[in-house]
């Protein structure tokens, strides 16, 4: 009679502590995946520098050379959520590596970096949004759209 009461206290007793640990658990298991998913970001995010600092060096300095290798760069905005050619900025540099440049004949350094990207976290009950970090790519400056175009082929932007 005695134990009959004993089980019959500690029914359920098991599904209050599966819902304790399997909390921890699941918080866990998704704090792994979120963590996959950020270094899946920064990867793109350091890609998409690399990608668009190397079209900007072959590409004319014009404003839709530059929209071409900053859209290029953010992957046409399909990678990522919310990230767009927006994202990227192009930079074009002097001989010291960091005065901007006035024009193509003193342009030694294309430089592109994210600006503005933040990676919103999901992991349930926490609200976590991490800025980018700093990504930036400089490249010394080739033809920078200084040549002369292939038959049939556009030239960047085009």
């Amino acid at each position: 009679m005695v134990r009959q009461a004993m089980l019959k206290r500690q029914q359920g007793l098991t599904s209050v502590e599966f819902a304790l640990a399997g909390t921890v658990l699941f918080i866990v298991l998704f704090g792994l995946i979120e963590l996959g998913r950020l270094l899946f970001t920064w990867n793109v995010l350091d890609e998409a520098t690399r990608r668009a600092a190397r079209l900007a060096v072959v590409c004319p300095v014009t404003t839709e050379g530059q929209l071409f290798a900053r859209e290029q760069g953010a992957f046409g905005g399909t990678l990522l959520p919310q990230f767009t050619a927006a994202n990227v900025a192009i930079r074009y540099l002097q001989e010291d590596g960091s005065t901007p440049a006035t024009s193509t004949s003193n342009t030694y350094y294309v430089q592109s970096a994210i600006v503005g990207y933040s990676h919103q976290m999901l992991i349930p009950f926490f609200d976590i949004s991490l800025d980018a970090l700093d990504f930036v790519t400089t490249l010394p400056a080739e033809s920078l759209g200084v040549h002369p175009v292939a038959a049939g082929a556009p030239p960047c932007g085009s």
